[in-house]
């Protein structure tokens, strides 16, 4: 993983989630010096009831995969993705019953000047729950 990968959450989506779910883990916490040897992975542990997840943007597929294994599990999992992972093979394939959430401007990330360039989401899988709902938010 790149240290550029590590990118903080925009302190207003972290307000968002926990006033609707609640206090949540993180399997991917910001650590631009993330080194699998000395901190946890978190694509090898089993996740909490409900999760946040901002995944590396390089390497999003495996985050989204465990998200699914994760929610089929009877968790909650809520991604914060680049808008493109939609339109992907795997995003074709594990984000079946999720709730989308797109974002219809570019968001501005802490510690990066201006806004970034490309369109983000929030994936949501329920807890033993179902959707095919999206919304711009």
């Amino acid at each position: 993983m790149a240290a550029k990968d590590s990118v903080r959450t925009p302190p207003s989506i972290l307000k968002s989630i926990r006033e609707e779910f609640g206090r949540f883990f993180d399997p991917a916490p910001y650590n631009p010096k993330f080194d699998e040897k000395k901190h946890r992975n978190g694509l090898k542990i089993p996740w909490k009831s409900v999760n946040f997840i901002n995944p590396p943007y390089s390497n999003v597929k495996p985050w989204v995969k465990k998200a699914h294994e994760e929610w089929k599990q009877g968790k909650t999992c809520i991604l914060l993705i680049k808008l493109s992972n939609l339109a992907t093979s795997y995003g074709k394939a594990y984000l079946k019953g999720a709730e989308i959430r797109i974002f219809p401007e570019k968001l501005s990330f802490p510690g990066y000047d201006g806004r970034a360039k490309f369109n983000s989401v929030l994936v949501i899988y329920r807890k033993n729950r179902t959707s095919s709902r999206y919304q711009f938010i």
